[in-house]
């Protein structure tokens, strides 16, 4: 783990860091009926979106299983929209084939057209101050400012922290400036570590086609009022009949686990879920996010996984780690 990172995982009341994404996906929606398009296909209400306020939706599929959770912005006369990373070019694909001939939309991928930098830690806020904005955004709020004199677009979502959208070709500018006001770069290693840490959950881990938005703790990604959209049915009947049946947790464990790895109740061989994430974390050591069947959800339970011969043990914990 790097030096900077070190630091801020040892006081991370008082510092601020920063992180590339890589393979950033953007798409870009125009077209008269980019709202009606948008709506029926993911499972939040375009009609929270405005100007002002960004939104959080997901793309899913006939089933309900998440394809791809998109970060939607109001571009005036068109919808950016953040994909997942390294999906930008799947979604472009699948939300192109769902375009009928008489919809007036049309869709590019501008990947390649924006950098997004995500700003973590608790002195986030006051470090883009620091940096000249008026106040940092607000939940869902969305901020135009300024960065060395760069036009950087801030959102700002509570479950995944401040965003900074910024032209490819002046990203690397941003970034000196965010080092030059004392902000650390996470390597790709240790953001996935503080991305376990949080419990968020990412693509390629929980973000796949092996859960709904329910079972990943995305209850606030989906409207209880709007039309009709794709899986809409299976996620009613998840709601209505209480069949969310999963649940995602975090392991604290006595080993570093395997990823995909089985979980199991203590003396019991009936599987009760699977390891999607896992770290060595400084703070807490050997940590993971899983999906575990409800009751075992619960905080205090004691689960086994197993590492070629070896048993590891697990307790359940709420998220984020504490």
């Amino acid at each position: 783990m790097d030096k900077n990172t070190d630091s801020l995982f040892a006081d991370g009341r008082t510092n601020t860091a920063f992180y590339e994404q890589e393979k950033p996906g953007y798409l870009r929606i125009t077209g008269d009926d980019r709202h009606a398009f948008l709506q029926r296909q993911t499972t939040n209400d375009i009609n929270l979106l405005s100007p002002e306020r960004s939104l959080v939706t997901v793309l899913t599929s006939p089933a309900s299983r998440i394809l791809d959770m998109l970060w939607v912005i109001d571009e005036d006369e068109a919808f950016g929209v953040l994909t997942l990373p390294g999906q930008g070019e799947q979604t472009f694909n699948f939300l192109s084939s769902r375009i009928f001939f008489m919809d007036k939309v049309s869709l590019v991928d501008a990947s390649q057209e924006i950098c997004q930098i995500d700003l973590l830690g608790p002195g986030a806020s006051e470090f883009l101050q620091e940096l000249g904005a008026i106040r940092s955004p607000q939940d869902n709020e969305t901020l135009s400012i300024k960065i060395a004199q760069i036009p950087v677009r801030v959102l700002y979502q509570r479950n995944s922290g401040h965003r900074l959208l910024i032209a490819r070709d002046s990203c690397h500018q941003v970034l000196n400036e965010l080092e030059n006001f004392g902000a650390a770069q996470l390597s790709p290693e240790s953001f996935e570590i503080l991305r376990i840490e949080t419990g968020l959950p990412a693509a390629g881990h929980e973000l796949t086609e092996d859960y709904t938005p329910l079972e990943t703790g995305f209850h606030w990604t989906v409207s209880d009022n709007k039309g009709c959209y794709t899986g809409q049915e299976v996620i009613a009947r998840q709601v209505n009949f209480d069949k969310i049946t999963r649940q995602l947790v975090g392991l604290l464990l006595s080993d570093v686990p395997q990823i995909g790895g089985t979980l199991y109740p203590l003396n019991k061989e009936q599987p009760i879920g699977k390891i999607t994430s896992m770290a060595l974390s400084p703070r807490f050591g050997p940590i993971a996010l899983a999906i575990v069947k409800r009751p075992f959800h619960q905080p205090g339970n004691e689960l086994v996984t197993h590492k070629e011969e070896q048993s590891i043990t697990a307790s359940t914990t709420t998220l984020p780690f504490q």
